[in-house]
């Protein structure tokens, strides 16, 4: 989608890809999966992945482009901190090679995506909203 036609959050790429990827990361940390069990893991990892979604969310309501590349920047350190969980799960016996490739490409993808839109917001801002 182009970035001049969003209008929620919820159609940017780099929210979608974050948000597949952090479904992905519930289904293979819930109760009764290897690393379900391991409370402390689980918290940290959904808690990475959540905090990428959280925070492109709350720098897209921003609207103007300058406040919103913090939150941007800080979405993409927390999607490296989920790439260390998954390797950190695949170390634990968490997540078997092929659930890991997967939430790898689809981490790689929210990762580029998200850089894309954070490059964009070097142009200007977009024209002030008219409120009825």
């Amino acid at each position: 989608m182009a970035f001049d036609m969003a209008r929620r959050v919820e159609d940017l790429d780099c929210w979608r890809l974050a948000d597949q990827l952090r479904q992905l990361i519930i289904k293979h940390t819930a109760e009764g999966t290897p690393a379900g069990r391991d409370l402390r893991f689980t918290s940290n990892l959904r808690d990475a992945i959540s905090s990428v979604c959280r925070n492109q969310a709350e720098g897209f309501a921003k609207y103007v482009h300058k406040p919103q590349k913090p939150y941007f920047v800080t979405a993409r350190s927390s999607l490296a901190e989920v790439q260390d969980g998954i390797r950190d799960g695949v170390q634990r016996g968490h997540f078997t090679d092929g659930v890991a490739d997967e939430m790898y490409a689809l981490r790689r993808r929210a990762d580029i995506a998200n850089l894309r839109y954070l490059k964009s917001l070097d142009r200007p801002d977009p024209p002030k909203r008219e409120h009825p």
